[in-house]
């Protein structure tokens, strides 16, 4: 009887795999959450969730967030766009990504001065003409990326980004109270 059972849940349960994995595996910038008015690095996390291979990301940056550099990815092109007053607003990589890999891409950034909302947005092209397009919003099959962009910690009494300690310990030097 419960070998019965486990052969009419089998399917379920991988069924219900796949579907967590497809929903898990979408364009993300890491980190989810950083502070105003801080230099930070982020970085674009790509996988190939397709069976052809990825041959271009085109990206769109949020306003407000002023990017300066990018991380050098052998294999990859890098065209930069900018607006009239010379801001980066975008980037498009090209290059080869085959199926079940991922690559990252870093780029390193000035946040906006108060706290707001980043969104991201998107395309990865793919060798057989299709694309998938991170820009839609939370809860979609595709998303754009957002990180939260949180008020410096002690400024305004917010609260601190993640793995901050709004409280760290204080270190005192021994030599100092002989």
């Amino acid at each position: 009887m419960l070998m019965q059972r486990a052969a009419r849940l089998w399917p379920i349960g991988v069924f219900a795999m796949l579907c967590s994995t497809l929903t898990v595996a979408n364009v993300r910038i890491f980190p989810v959450e950083s502070q105003s008015g801080v230099h930070e690095k982020y970085t674009l996390r790509v996988p190939n969730e397709k069976m052809f291979d990825t041959v271009r990301i085109v990206g769109e940056f949020p306003a407000g967030l002023k990017i300066l550099n990018f991380e050098f990815k052998p294999g990859w092109k890098l065209n930069i766009r900018k607006d009239a007053a010379g801001n980066i607003i975008g980037a498009e990589w090209r290059g080869r990504l085959r199926p079940y890999e991922f690559a990252e891409f870093g780029l390193l950034g000035v946040n906006p001065a108060e706290p707001s909302t980043l969104v991201w947005k998107f395309v990865q092209h793919y060798a057989d003409g299709s694309k998938a397009e991170y820009t839609g919003p939370a809860g979609a099959r595709f998303p754009a990326p957002v990180t939260r962009i949180l008020a410096v910690a002690g400024a305004t009494g917010d609260a601190a980004p993640r793995g901050s300690n709004a409280n760290p310990a204080v270190l005192l030097d021994p030599a100092a109270h002989n």
